[in-house]
């Protein structure tokens, strides 16, 4: 083959050659540039699943915020009814309280007025009994001087001017 221009010993040489080059390529960059590919990969792929874990881990916070919102809700909605009923049953005794005491004074009003009605007619008894005994006595000490009628229609004068 030497008459083609092949020389055996250099192709020999060559090839040598060139299979230590790849060898030395694919174990010093091949090899780690796979790794380093591989690796990288794998990387974004705990990178997504990470990233994927977080969105379920923020759904189920927004479930449970969502709920635990709700439940607050709720529980406000509790509050302020009972706090409502109190107020009406706090109003109703008011009223209640607010009725008694006017009924009271009413009573005590009455029972003033009563005294007093009772106390002014015993005050008139004894002024009449007053007007009485003094008409009484002028007729009688009339009737003693004889000016009888006179003294009659003084007294009841007297008497009209009292009332």
């Amino acid at each position: 083959m030497e008459k083609l221009g092949i020389n055996w010993g250099l192709l020999i040489a060559q090839l040598l050659n060139v299979i230590f080059v790849v060898w030395l390529l694919t174990m010093f960059l091949y090899r780690p540039i796979l790794n380093m590919l591989n690796q990288r990969t794998s990387r974004i792929q705990e990178g997504l699943q990470d990233a994927e874990k977080v969105k379920e881990q923020l759904a189920n916070a927004r479930r449970d915020y969502d709920a635990e919102l709700a439940k607050a809700r709720q529980e406000a909605a509790g509050i302020l009814a009972q706090a409502q009923e109190r107020a009406r049953a706090q109003a109703a005794e008011i009223v209640a309280q607010a009725q008694r005491d006017a009924e009271k004074i009413k009573s005590d009003a009455l029972l003033q007025a009563e005294q007093e009605r009772q106390r002014m007619l015993g005050e008139l008894k004894g002024r009449m009994a007053e007007l009485v005994t003094l008409t009484a006595e002028r007729v009688l000490g009339a009737e003693l001087k004889s000016n009888h009628d006179r003294l009659i229609e003084e007294s009841l004068a007297q008497l009209g001017k009292n009332n």
